[in-house]
C-alpha cells in the first residue's frame, strides 16, 4: 500500500463531510431538520382543520386530534388532550432521550398526561428552518407520517 502524507487529512475530510450530511437530514420531500430553540417553537400550531397543538414555554403542551386522519395508526390519545413536550437530546451515555434541560432541538417527544391504548409513537421534527413541525413515528425518517404543523394564525 502506497503511504502519502495526505492520508489523515483525506480522513478527517472524509469524516467531517459524513458529520455535516447527517447534520443535515432530510425527509423524503427534500425538506432539511432544523435546530430550534424553545422560543421558536413555542406558540400555537395547526394542521389542517382537526388537528392542533400549543406547544409552551414551561415545556406543557395542549392538543386535539392527533389520532385522527395520517395520525390514527401512531397510538396517541383523542381529543383533546395534553402533557409535556421535551426536545431529545443525548444524555452523556451516548443515548438519545428527551430532556426538560435541553435549550434546543431539532426533535420534540411528547409526553401525555392521559395515555390511549398502547404508546403513542410520534415526535415531532423540524424542518423548514424551523418553520414547520412535521409528525414522525421513525426517528431515522422525518416526516413520514406526512403531517406537518403550521404556525397557526
Amino acid at each position: 500500500m502506497l503511504k502519502t502524507p495526505f492520508a489523515p487529512a483525506v480522513r478527517w475530510t472524509a469524516a467531517v463531510l459524513i458529520t455535516l450530511l447527517a447534520a443535515t437530514a432530510c425527509d423524503g420531500t427534500g425538506a432539511r431538520t432544523a435546530t430550534v430553540s424553545v422560543e421558536r417553537v413555542t406558540g400555537s400550531w395547526r394542521a389542517g382543520d382537526d388537528r392542533a397543538l400549543t406547544l409552551s414555554a414551561d415545556r406543557t403542551f395542549t392538543a386535539s386530534g392527533l389520532n385522527s386522519g395520517k395520525l390514527a395508526g401512531t397510538g396517541c390519545p383523542g381529543g383533546h388532550t395534553d402533557g409535556d413536550w421535551a426536545f431529545f437530546a443525548d444524555d452523556g451515555d451516548g443515548l438519545y432521550m428527551t430532556s426538560p434541560r435541553a435549550r434546543s432541538g431539532s426533535e420534540i417527544g411528547l409526553s401525555f398526561t392521559e395515555q390511549a391504548e398502547g404508546p403513542c409513537r410520534l415526535t415531532l421534527t423540524a424542518v423548514d428552518d424551523g418553520d414547520t413541525l412535521c409528525a414522525t413515528s421513525d426517528p431515522e425518517t422525518p416526516c413520514d407520517l406526512g403531517v406537518r404543523f403550521t404556525r397557526k394564525g
